[in-house]
């Protein structure tokens, strides 16, 4: 869950800055805290009791918020966290390999893994070498690696598949319908209603051709954690619990708007013949506002439109924020989303928690 503004720290300016950021990380070295413990607890439990999930994606990423304050999702933040993760995908559970030019199954006893490693301020930098780096660091690959197209770049290319390619995962594209990195609240110029009009059409079918070039398996979603109130496309931005403004009057305009943009984008690669395109619905873990207009099931486009099903998880980010267990913050979103989706195979796109 993002629920506030960010600023990644690479190439951030500011001598106090950096000197906050270098006692901070020094702070963390040499002890096992109650980071490494969450990392223990989801290894260990996965496997045990949450077998639905098949693919795991670990955010890797340092990010300071506008009141100044860190939160360090990366798996090396102190040497017990990194001790944590390394031991509990030693696992043969977890596997980081994968043939990538075949569609995953989700029938296999193991759960695949996956990072956000070093992709910029766009999130569109992904290299191999830098997954390799990650590789190195956890010592085990990963099967999977996101990157996003934010829609404000106005480009379809096949660079990062081919990057992803390059090291031997498999891609996993992330649509996002914004400017800026964080431009919250409504923005008229990307507005669900637009896409539903087909006004970007022509972006979405150049993405259609690079899809489709690429050929091998492309995992795709749109609009990730709408069940928020933090990005653009959040359904509390599109007509929130309203019925009276779109669509069916009995269900709210929101939900419904966001439904009928992605079955669009979906219709379209369809139309223009995309059939290596893997579909996966994006939630966040917890629905802001927690009301019943905003629950999941809402936002769910149907089976026929959705391959996968997944959700955001997060501990802690933030000094202000309760520390939860990660069963804690598993139990409720898992039991939610497996009796939701019982034919969907799971998966976990973002996953992390601050050190603490």
């Amino acid at each position: 869950m993002f629920g506030r503004p960010r600023i990644s720290l690479k190439g951030s300016g500011g001598c106090v800055g950096l000197l906050f950021l270098f006692l901070f990380l020094n702070c963390s070295k040499g002890k096992e805290g109650l980071k490494a413990q969450f990392y223990r607890d989801a290894l260990e439990k996965i496997p045990e009791k949450y077998r639905r999930v098949k693919i795991l994606v670990l955010y890797n990423e340092l990010f300071q918020d506008e009141k100044g304050n860190i939160c360090d999702l990366r798996v090396n933040s102190s040497e017990g966290a990194l001790n944590a993760y390394r031991e509990g995908i030693d696992n043969p559970y977890f596997v980081g390999t994968i043939d990538n030019g075949v569609t995953p199954s989700a029938a296999e006893s193991t759960c695949y893994l996956g990072v956000f490693s070093g992709w910029g301020e766009l999130e569109d930098s992904i290299t191999s070498s830098k997954i390799e780096e990650f590789e190195e660091l956890v010592d085990k690959g990963v099967a999977f690696v996101p990157f996003s197209n934010f829609w404000g770049e106005n480009y379809a290319s096949d660079r990062q598949l081919n990057e992803i390619d390059h090291y031997g995962a498999i891609p996993m594209l992330r649509m996002m319908p914004w400017r800026n990195y964080w431009e919250s609240g409504y923005d008229s110029l990307y507005s669900l209603q637009r896409i539903i009009d087909g006004e970007f059409d022509s972006l979405l079918l150049a993405w259609a051709d690079v899809i489709k070039g690429y050929k091998k398996p492309v995992m795709i979603t749109f609009g990730v954690e709408m069940n928020g109130d933090w990005f653009p496309w959040s359904g509390v931005f599109q007509g929130g619990g309203r019925t009276e403004g779109y669509g069916d009057p009995t269900k709210p305009d929101g939900p419904e708007r966001y439904v009928d943009a992605y079955r669009h984008i979906v219709d379209l690669f369809r139309e223009n013949g995309v059939t290596n395109a893997i579909w996966y619905f994006h939630v966040n873990h917890t629905s802001h506002p927690d009301e019943s207009w905003n629950e999941i099931e809402n936002y769910y486009p149907g089976d026929d439109y959705v391959d996968w099903v997944g959700f955001s998880l997060y501990g802690k980010q933030y000094p202000d924020e309760e520390w939860l267990t990660f069963e804690e913050v598993m139990d409720p979103i898992y039991q939610t989303m497996t009796t939701l989706f019982p034919d969907k195979p799971l998966l976990i796109p973002e996953w992390g928690v601050r050190e603490e």
